[in-house]
């Protein structure tokens, strides 16, 4: 297996990092995160139409680009290095390759997973808990979908939405149009405003068969390996660019006539945040590689990547914050995105006291 990104995923990255860099700097995250669209749909057709990157996860044969998971990370480690509130992590991947697994035969699946290539569909991911996104959320009655959830991803300006429910004696996946009759979103105030989250709820409301029984049992395990291991990768995107951020500062602020980085105190702490990015991206890329080979240990592999990522993320940009000084901890300086981000990435598909578990019982332990 070679851990290295080939010449044409680095020029994806690249051009990613361009094209966010360009379009979408951090002054326009806040007032984007701060509003009523969280999530800058215009920007975001524009990056599916000069990219293609929408439906890189999704079969030629379906219209999408059919690469693998190492082009997925190579995306989502450039949205976490500009904090993007962008729909790429939910639609493009988690959602998509939910939907790759289904009936492509079926009109209405066939024509959303054709809408996520084009940019027209954004979905929002019903989440059971936080721990288990894919825990049921309601009941499906022959009256139809009777559900609510506080955590929905994307879920303000979904097209679309994923939700788990009890149907019957089994658990099913529906695919449900936000404007369906009885559906009610309402846009949350989180903690990290940079992932907005919004609360559905579901009244007698007409959805879609996704999957169901042994093929669902299937893809709630893929699911959770899918999720922590892209997760992996957009917080060593962030905290990559963090490091960056603090040693700029370390270079530039002065004190008693002399850089702060010559000082010991902080060279110590800038050297700690280092080896605490190595580690992640170490893991994080051999998650990457992992499941796009669809290796035997890829659970093992990002259970692991997103436990040590998700501490590490936190700890860089903690003491980024203690690097920049008293101008860290204000709203205006860009190291209180990052530590939010930090946090709510950690928790988000489970921390890392709840992944350390799950590997537990990934190896026998317990």
């Amino acid at each position: 297996m070679n851990f290295a990104f080939t010449s044409e995923q680095e020029e994806l990255k690249a051009t990613t990092r361009r094209f966010l860099t360009q379009r979408l700097p951090t002054s326009l995250v806040r007032t984007t995160m701060e509003s009523t669209t969280p999530i800058p749909i215009d920007l975001w057709q524009a990056m599916v139409d000069e990219l293609g990157i929408a439906g890189l996860l999704i079969p030629e044969s379906q219209g999408g680009l059919g690469l693998g998971f190492v082009e997925a990370a190579c995306v989502l480690q450039e949205i976490g290095r500009a904090v993007a509130p962008l729909p790429f992590l939910v639609t493009s991947v988690l959602g998509a390759s939910l939907l790759n697994q289904a009936d492509s035969d079926d009109p209405v699946i066939a024509e959303t997973i054709a809408g996520i290539s084009s940019g027209a569909v954004v979905l929002g991911l019903a989440c059971g808990t936080a721990e288990h996104p894919l825990h049921p959320s309601g009941t499906w009655h022959d009256t139809g979908i009777e559900a609510e959830s506080r955590f929905v991803l994307d879920g303000a300006q979904a097209t679309h939405l994923l939700v788990t429910l009890q149907k019957e004696d089994e658990w099913v996946l529906a695919l449900v149009r936000a404007d369906a009759p009885g559906v009610v979103l309402t846009q949350q105030t989180t903690l990290d405003l940079t992932r907005p989250m919004a609360q559905v709820s579901f009244n007698a409301s007409p959805g879609t068969m996704v999957l169901d029984g042994p093929a669902l049992e299937a893809a709630t395990l893929a699911f959770e390996i899918l999720a922590d291991a892209s997760m992996a990768q957009d917080m060593v995107g962030g905290a990559e660019r963090v490091l960056e951020m603090s040693v700029a500062y370390a270079k530039d602020r002065h004190q008693f006539g002399r850089p702060i980085g010559s000082f010991q105190a902080v060279k110590h702490r800038l050297a700690d945040m280092l080896v605490d990015l190595e580690s992640a991206k170490s893991v994080a890329l051999y998650a990457a590689f992992t499941l796009a080979d669809q290796a035997d240990d890829q659970a093992i592999a990002a259970t692991t990547a997103k436990a040590t990522c998700g501490d590490a993320y936190y700890r860089i940009a903690a003491s980024s914050i203690q690097v920049h000084g008293g101008i860290g901890f204000t709203w205006e300086h860009d190291a209180h995105l990052y530590f939010k981000r930090a946090k709510a990435d950690q928790i988000l598909f489970g921390n890392g006291t709840a992944q350390r578990r799950k590997l537990a019982h990934l190896l026998g332990i317990i």
